[in-house]
């Protein structure tokens, strides 16, 4: 019973240091803080179970021959294939795809790749060799009534934030099936809306932009008719802002419509897909990071002032 707490508590260890790293290496890749994980804790379970299972299979063959490849090799094909499991039960249970590693080279169904196996298995030689035998220590460390206590809270709050997860993810794929249908009919509203804004802004600037410089080099005259000639061309900006601030309103009602949780899945993982709804994901994604900056800049202003 102690070892199988034991092993527990490791897993909760690791999970928060695998919770540590995929924060630091997504907020670096996203240029903003990415609260990674499944879970609202600080933690990412897939790590914790992998490195459990690294402990119980790779430690007995510490002392063998060629120990170091033979633990490299399985930690990678170990860890690829619960990783591979977990995409492929986690995509079923919930309509979306968590990670996907189809950009990288090397793939096997956009679930696990090449680069990751590597490092897993350079993590799980890590773990075993390096990391292991101090925790080991430390966990000794602590009186056996207190360790009992902290698996007792850990085992409790980790399973009321499971609970809390997957209710709040409940209908995850319904929401979604809505909301393309929604997004699909608001395309043509949109577009009666937004005219030629609709178009990337890019190119309805540059639209414009070659217009006014047309009309410039075609009319040489006065400054006041070469002012007036550019103001002509250039858009209606009350009109523009009205009808935005409309578009603007119904991409908030969409994005409000999604519960706590629903929304934090989609900001932990920037490239979450699916099979059915990616393009639904992506467009929900954009305007949850549009309202975030526009929250960011209103807090900052406020602290301006």
């Amino acid at each position: 019973m102690l070892y199988l707490e034991c092993l527990f508590f490791w897993a909760v260890c690791y999970s928060f240091l695998g919770w540590v790293y995929e924060t630091i290496l997504v907020s670096v890749q996203e240029r903003r803080f990415v609260n990674r994980g499944f879970l609202n804790g600080p933690l990412c379970p897939i790590y914790g179970t992998g490195a459990v299972v690294a402990i119980v299979v790779l430690t007995p063959l510490k002392d063998t021959p060629m120990s170091l490849v033979t633990m490299f090799l399985l930690g990678a094909v170990g860890a690829s294939v619960l990783e591979y499991v977990t995409s492929w039960v986690m995509e079923k249970a919930f309509h979306a795809r968590w990670w996907d590693y189809s950009h990288f080279r090397f793939n096997i169904n956009g679930r696990i790749c090449l680069i990751g196996a590597i490092i897993f298995g350079v993590f799980g030689v890590l773990i075993v060799d390096v990391a292991q035998p101090w925790v080991e220590q430390w966990t000794a460390m602590i009186p056996l009534p207190i360790f009992h206590t902290i698996i007792a809270v850990l085992m409790v709050t980790i399973l009321v934030d499971f609970l809390i997860t997957v209710i709040g993810l409940s209908g995850f794929a319904q929401r979604l099936a809505e909301f393309s249908q929604i997004l699909e009919r608001s395309r043509d509203i949109i577009r009666e809306r937004l005219g030629d804004y609709a178009l990337d802004p890019i190119e309805a600037l540059q639209r414009y932009s070659d217009a006014a410089a047309g009309r410039l080099q075609s009319y040489k005259g006065a400054a006041a008719d070469r002012m007036r000639d550019l103001a002509d061309n250039l858009p209606d900006l009350p009109g523009l802002v009205t009808r935005v601030q409309g578009v603007s309103r119904l991409y908030d009602t969409l994005t409000n419509a999604l519960n706590a949780q629903q929304k934090r899945m989609i900001r932990s993982f920037p490239h979450m897909t699916s099979v059915d709804y990616g393009e639904t994901i992506r467009q929900l994604r954009e305007m949850l990071n549009r309202n975030d900056r526009k929250h960011d800049d209103r807090d900052r202003r406020d602290n301006d002032r």
